[in-house]
């Protein structure tokens, strides 16, 4: 007897004891049936030839997802948004931020710089300086100290009459260049109408283009600028640095400008930080902390009773000593919070006849690496000047051979 599903089977021409499938409409596209994997196998569940064969799948766990291993742990769900941390990112952030403030740091101090220089410097040897290039080319700079005092100072020296300079001291910066040379003031020249004459003379004549044509003269090295300490200001340079680190090469005992009330050991500032009042027992090997008045003060030294022997030669190398002691400030951490109070003083410390840029370009030149060397002119014997009075004589050979040196 047939049912109605039988007839169903007979219409669709099949038997009863055929397997039944299911028709979705007419033209219905059929699944495209998934092509094994290699790993699948294909003979499960097929016994005998007549039986159908069906496919099993190996579970797999995918990446992200439950199940896999049991005991496994379950992968950690991420929050949308939040993808995997790069390695570093935070110490690249902290890189660049702190090289952002390292750089407008120095920024602000050079443009802190620049103004300064443009409102305190009044130059008044424009007309016959020039040349150089700093920081890209080298330029000579000479650097001069003369022996005016304030009204009231008790240390000897130029009081309201024609001033003398203490210090000649040529320097070579930019290009990579890096080099002093200073001339003792008693080295006897000829000045061109008033005879020989000792070097420091040439200043009380003809300012500073005398004492710019006389270290030419002597050196054969051309000058393209000219800087004057400013001993009113040099002090409050020092200060802000915070004070300079002195080792001192021999033992010196000495009193500036009358001396402190109480010497002690080591360094003794007395009444009036500008005007001397220093007195100094310093042992050699010792290094000292010295503030703006006891630089100001070391710089001047004339005589150590310590050594009886030391001259004017001494005295030059203990101020090339405090130049490099400042140049190692600068370059400390210390002096690095402090560069813009140290870019602010620093022009006011000199009178030059260079502009903000180019004092500032001459500043960079100090601080660039390259070769450098201090040296300061040895004398080959004594001579008198056209007075009677006693002075030093350098061979041609001894200036020579520093220019050489310099020039390098």
């Amino acid at each position: 007897m047939q049912g109605p599903d039988d007839d169903a089977h007979e219409r669709r021409g099949a038997t009863p004891d055929d397997p039944p499938y299911t028709v979705y409409g007419a033209g219905a596209r059929q699944p495209r049936r998934p092509r094994a994997p290699e790993h699948v196998d294909r003979t499960v569940g097929a016994e005998h030839e007549d039986d159908a064969p069906y496919t099993v799948y190996r579970a797999e766990r995918r990446r992200g997802e439950g199940g896999g291993e049991p005991g496994a742990p379950r992968p950690r769900r991420r929050l949308p948004g939040f993808g995997r941390p790069r390695r570093g990112g935070l110490g690249r952030r902290v890189l660049r931020a702190v090289l952002l403030v390292v750089v407008g740091w120095i920024v602000l101090s050079g443009v802190l710089f620049v103004v300064s220089a443009t409102i305190h410097q009044q130059g008044d040897a424009d007309d016959l300086l020039g040349g150089g290039g700093a920081p890209f080319t080298p330029t000579n700079v000479l650097v001069l100290g003369t022996d005016a005092r304030p009204p009231g100072s008790k240390e000897p020296g130029s009081e309201g009459g024609s001033a003398r300079t203490d210090t000649m001291m040529l320097m070579r910066t930019g290009g990579f260049a890096n080099a002093k040379l200073s001339v003792p003031r008693d080295t006897l020249v000829d000045i061109p109408g008033h005879g020989r004459q000792k070097i420091n003379a040439a200043y009380a004549f003809g300012g500073v283009r005398g004492s710019v044509a006389a270290v030419e003269r002597l050196t054969d090295i051309d000058v393209n600028h000219v800087a004057t300490i400013d001993f009113e200001n040099f002090p409050q340079l020092i200060d802000a640095m915070g004070g300079v680190r002195y080792k001192a090469k021999t033992c010196l005992t000495a009193d500036v400008s009358g001396g402190a009330n109480r010497p002690r050991a080591g360094v003794a500032v007395g009444y009036d930080k500008f005007k001397g009042g220093t007195s100094f027992r310093l042992k050699k090997g010792r290094t000292y902390t010295l503030n703006g008045a006891a630089a100001l003060a070391l710089a001047r030294v004339r005589k150590n009773r310590c050594d009886a022997a030391q001259d004017d030669t001494n005295r030059a190398g203990r101020q090339q000593e405090i130049l490099g002691a400042m140049k190692r400030r600068v370059l400390s951490p210390a002096g690095f919070v402090r560069l813009p109070f140290i870019a602010w003083k620093a022009p006011q410390a000199v009178k030059t006849d260079m502009g903000g840029f180019s004092l500032l370009g001459v500043a960079i030149g100090q601080f660039l690496p390259g070769k450098s060397s201090n040296a300061v002119l040895k004398p080959s014997g004594a001579g008198t000047d056209m007075y009677g009075g006693q002075g030093l004589i350098v061979s041609p050979a001894d200036v020579a051979k520093a220019r050489r040196r310099f020039d390098r």
